[in-house]
């Protein structure tokens, strides 16, 4: 089973952010708990298993079997508007989880006991367009929660490190690739990259979502996106290949003759993707420039300009 279809158990997207999933749980759980369906128990209950199990492998508290694990780059998700600013872990109990009370911190730490694996934790991934678009290397941090080297996760409350908690958060670092054609929404695994294990235990996975950020050189309407390239106004005037900078790459264009400002060039198919690997345009809006060579004019070129402009404006006054 893949994890879309734990989500689907909880109604939800394979986007949902971390808050969306804890809202259905509780919205389901009330609505399919036994005690609240007196009566129908044998009925709700075979239903209310399966939405506890999603969401507790959706958190992180219960692993996932092998059949719902995850690679390195998840299969392709839907595109979701991205939120305004969060960095969730998803490395609770399930006390804390649930939006309760919780008594223990989610890592506890015991200097004896079996080997425990950490929690994943689901981050965002600001990526900036030029890598959504050709592929590139993103730097991101993220907090995670581990065992008190102080006080070996004892909970001591003198413990100058972690107050009595036991745990400890901080953050951590980490340089994801992201292959090109990246989309909205968008989910990435980097195994081992989560919230510590406990007792020599492997450490819990990250799982990053992908959101395309663009500067402000672009303008961005869904899958297409715009900007600007400057252009000498005798290319302009005249027409002519030219060699655009845009997203850190040389596009060749052709720029037809008497071009003015805000001429577009459209560029099929070399915007953004989605999950379906449609792919946008790249429009290209031309903004006249002097030409570097303007400076070294001699004042009789520059009269010989005048005089070829005049005439042409001659040729167009009415006869």
């Amino acid at each position: 089973m893949s994890l879309d279809e734990y989500y689907k158990r909880l109604e939800l997207p394979g986007t949902a952010t971390p808050a969306d999933v804890k809202r259905a749980y509780r919205r389901l759980r009330a609505k399919y708990h036994p005690d609240r369906n007196k009566g129908r128990e044998a009925s709700v209950e075979p239903v209310f298993k399966r939405i506890q199990e999603a969401f507790e492998i959706l958190i992180g508290e219960r692993k996932a079997p092998i059949s719902a694990s995850v690679s390195p780059v998840r299969t392709p998700t839907p595109a979701s508007k991205p939120a305004p600013d969060w960095t969730w872990t998803w490395g609770q109990t399930s006390e804390q989880a649930h939006g309760e009370a919780a008594t223990e911190p989610p890592s506890r730490g015991h200097r004896s006991g079996p080997p425990l694996r950490g929690a994943n934790c689901l981050t965002e991934l600001f990526v900036p367009l030029e890598a959504a678009i050709h592929g590139g290397a993103v730097d991101v941090s993220y907090m995670v929660q581990g065992v008190c080297d102080q006080c070996r996760g004892h909970a001591r409350s003198r413990c100058p490190l972690c107050f009595g908690k036991g745990v400890v958060s901080y953050r951590k670092c980490e340089t994801v690739k992201v292959e090109p054609g990246a989309w909205d929404g968008q989910r990435m695994v980097v195994e081992g990259a989560g919230h510590p294990g406990t007792n020599g235990g492997a450490a819990g996975d990250a799982i990053f979502s992908i959101v395309v950020v663009c500067s402000s050189a672009f303008r961005r309407d869904g899958l297409h996106v715009a900007c600007d390239i400057e252009v000498d106004f005798v290319t302009a005037m005249l027409g002519g290949s030219y060699q655009a900078q845009v997203l850190g790459c040389a596009l060749p264009v052709t720029i037809e003759p008497n071009s003015g400002p805000g001429t577009t060039i459209r560029l099929r198919g070399q915007g953004l993707s989605d999950r379906n690997g449609t792919r946008g345009d790249l429009t290209l809006r031309v903004v006249l420039a002097m030409p570097a060579a303007a400076v070294h004019l001699t004042e009789r070129e520059r009269d010989s300009l005048r005089e070829l402009f005049a005439a042409a404006e001659r040729r167009m006054a009415p006869r």
